[in-house]
């Protein structure tokens, strides 16, 4: 059966196939996670640390986009996400990780986004990526692979108003894809956020900061971006109480713009559910698997299934108010 081809049932069977196959990630996940917390907090108490298992319509999209990409090569199934307040935080943690000796759980690989190593992507997304491979104590996880990402919080700011953008309006610029000046306006904000942080500029946007200013300026004003992702955030709701451990599921309602958080007793009980969610092939339904140490940090973690953009239209904002002082 080629990609994508088959009967309704063999199509049914692959997913489920594949589904179960992510699910796997679970355990070498949280392992790699809990070690990661543990540094992390070291480096800054306040650090943010979460962790999820990648949704399943994302890994169907990529197989799509890339063709010669196998799931079982797929480094990112199982992600884990730390988000700091400063560069110098998020190399001191990654040098810890990177040194750590006799680690069962092996970083195969270090993707620095911003510097040399590839540096920045042309989307302006910027951070640093380790990639583990699993070989700890359950040896029928060996070689499971797990993402890594590390970024400081205006990075995290970016990533979430893009994400919070392809969201809502059903575009694609974490990919690249979209109006031609949507995906120029979100390069000229990374570049000036790499100006700030004092790392490479995206390429493409090497220009000094005013001229980065007087550009992001007009844009703005024919775009409206900052009022966009304002609007978005007005009409999202949210609900979520408790303040323990535990699996969650997100489930975001687009066109209401309704977020629903549903706390599960047992990752088992979470991963049914996110199952049964994804079964329903609904485009308005957008929903994610997630667990974290403490449920008031989940906005944080995750700000875009909240629309919460406002560190991003706050930077924006105050740079471009700038330009007339």
């Amino acid at each position: 059966m080629g990609k994508g081809k088959g009967t309704l049932d063999e199509l049914a069977e692959a997913r489920a196939i594949l589904s179960n196959f992510r699910s796997a990630h679970a355990f070498p996940l949280n392992a790699v996670t809990v070690t990661v917390r543990q540094k992390a907090l070291r480096v800054n108490p306040n650090a943010v640390v979460a962790q999820r298992l990648k949704r399943l319509p994302t890994i169907l999209d990529k197989l799509t986009r890339i063709p010669t990409m196998s799931v079982t090569t797929m480094h990112d199934l199982g992600g884990c996400r730390v988000v700091f307040e400063t560069v110098d935080e998020v190399d001191e943690l990654v040098n810890v990780l990177r040194e750590l000796p006799r680690a069962r759980n092996r970083v195969t690989r270090v993707y620095d986004y911003l510097r040399d190593s590839p540096g920045p992507k042309k989307s302006g997304y910027r951070g640093i990526h380790l990639a583990y491979e699993y070989g700890a104590s359950k040896s029928e996880y060996h070689g499971l692979r797990i993402e890594l990402q590390v970024r400081t919080q205006l990075q995290h700011a970016w990533a979430t108003a893009v994400e919070t953008m392809d969201l809502f309006s059903g575009s694609e610029l974490k990919y690249g894809k979209g109006d031609p000046e949507v995906i120029r306006f979100f390069v000229l904000v990374s570049s000036l956020m790499a100006c700030e942080e004092r790392t490479a500029p995206v390429p493409g946007a090497e220009a000094p900061a005013r001229d980065l200013l007087d550009e992001l300026a007009k844009l703005e004003v024919r775009l409206g971006i900052v009022g966009r992702l304002q609007g978005y955030a007005a009409i999202v709701s949210s609900h979520a109480t408790s303040d323990r451990r535990n699996a969650l599921t997100l489930e975001l309602r687009r066109g209401e713009g309704v977020l629903t958080v549903t706390v599960h007793e047992t990752m088992a009980e979470a991963e049914a559910r996110l199952t049964e969610l994804e079964s329903q092939n609904d485009d308005d339904l957008d929903a994610v698997l997630v667990n974290i140490a403490r449920i008031s940090q989940l906005q944080a973690a995750y700000p875009n299934y909240y629309a919460d953009t406002s560190m991003f239209t706050d930077f924006v904002t105050s740079q471009i108010e700038g330009l007339s002082r």
